[in-house]
């Protein structure tokens, strides 16, 4: 896989004092089993009026990856989101914005996808569904008790969105040529189990 020089990560956050720590984790200890190094997360603080910026400061001097932008009042998710692509470096950002954990595996998608230099922008949707009857008899049919997880699994119905945008395509787009750029938009569908 070829990697750009440079990845952001971009979170929005608002009153999440309880979450945003392990969302961030998350998406750390994701970007170390995909072998990223040069990268930076981005938390835009979307006028949080709980201890979440007292808890962001506490992270980012642990995290030495990790930045934080504040709105001092909120401006809304998508706002953020649209903050957190400006104040962000890398070639590629990634823009989660929703409450939501990241994938692991949608960033692992959108970074397959971003091999192809002329894909401006991506995304990754991700939503549990039931697994398929045909998928879970042949499951049970080999002798495994899949049919009895995905009953637990598939309580956890949480909706994941990741949004990838090449920076140098994005400045393209926005110049005075940008309305003769033809875009395209696809949609893949995959079933996956994880463990």
């Amino acid at each position: 896989m070829s990697i750009p020089t440079k990845l952001s990560v971009v979170l929005v956050v608002r009153d999440g004092e309880s979450r945003i720590v392990a969302r961030v984790e998350k998406v750390i200890v994701g970007l170390a089993k995909l072998r990223l190094d040069a990268v930076e997360v981005v938390v835009v603080d979307d006028g949080s009026r709980d201890a979440t910026p007292e808890v962001l400061d506490e992270l980012q001097q642990e995290c030495p990856q990790v930045r934080v932008v504040r709105h001092s009042r909120p401006r809304g998710l998508e706002a953020a989101g649209q903050t957190g692509l400006e104040r962000a470096t890398g070639e590629l950002v990634f823009i989660q914005e929703s409450d939501a954990s990241i994938r692991v595996e949608d960033l692992q998608r959108l970074l397959e996808l971003s091999e192809d230099h002329s894909v401006v922008a991506a995304r990754a949707e991700s939503k549990a569904e039931p697994i398929a009857a045909e998928l879970l008899r042949r499951l049970r049919a080999s002798g495994t008790s899949a049919d009895l997880q995905m009953e637990i699994a598939s309580n956890v119905a949480e909706t994941s969105c990741l949004q990838m945008v090449r920076r140098p395509h994005l400045q393209r787009l926005a110049g005075p040529r940008g309305d003769q750029i033809r875009l395209q938009g696809e949609t893949l569908r995959t079933a996956s189990l994880v463990h």
